[in-house]
């Protein structure tokens, strides 16, 4: 029997409907499937992403704890707050040079950890304040292991406990 809209029989056109169902459903599971890609890569970059945040923000807030002991000389919680190779006796033998002022603390990431980065210190001893770019490392728990205090030759003539103060929080004077 043919179909009397345009005139074929009636088994072509439910084999083309039939294929186009077919097409249709195909297209709507390749179009999940992407979606679903998609949306699983999205998760995995923004969980990677926020993990990343969420060490820096661990990392820079230890160390602005333990700089902020430092500064209140609270010598005990900034052991704590470093660890080993820290001890109170080290930082009491500082004195009369102490931290005056401490910011801009930023966590880098780099090479696949957020391990390191920098902040600014103020100093004073006897004189005028001085401010230096600082370095600092970060260990497991997001711990400082070493902040080494960046100074010029004038910086080191004129207040020479900072090279004391990157032999006992920085384990060098080299910088």
């Amino acid at each position: 029997m043919n179909d009397p809209r345009n005139g074929k029989p009636d088994d072509i056109n439910l084999s083309v409907e039939g294929s186009v169902t077919r097409l249709k459903i195909i297209g709507r599971i390749g179009v999940s499937i992407l979606l679903s890609l998609l949306l699983a890569w999205a998760v995995l970059f923004l969980s990677y992403f926020g993990n990343v945040l969420w060490k820096q923000f661990k990392g820079e807030r230890n160390v602005s704890h333990f700089l902020k002991a430092v500064q209140q000389q609270h010598y005990d919680e900034a052991v704590s707050r470093f660890g080993e190779p820290l001890n109170k006796e080290s930082l009491k033998q500082l004195q009369p040079f102490r931290l005056v002022k401490y910011g801009r603390i930023n966590a880098d990431f780099d090479d696949g950890c957020v391990c390191s980065g920098h902040a600014e210190l103020t100093f004073q001893a006897k004189g005028a304040p001085i401010t230096v770019p600082a370095l600092f490392t970060l260990r497991e728990g997001n711990k400082p292991g070493q902040i080494c205090a960046l100074m010029t030759k004038e910086q080191r003539a004129s207040m020479p406990q900072l090279a004391q103060w990157n032999i006992v929080v920085c384990g060098s004077d080299s910088f």
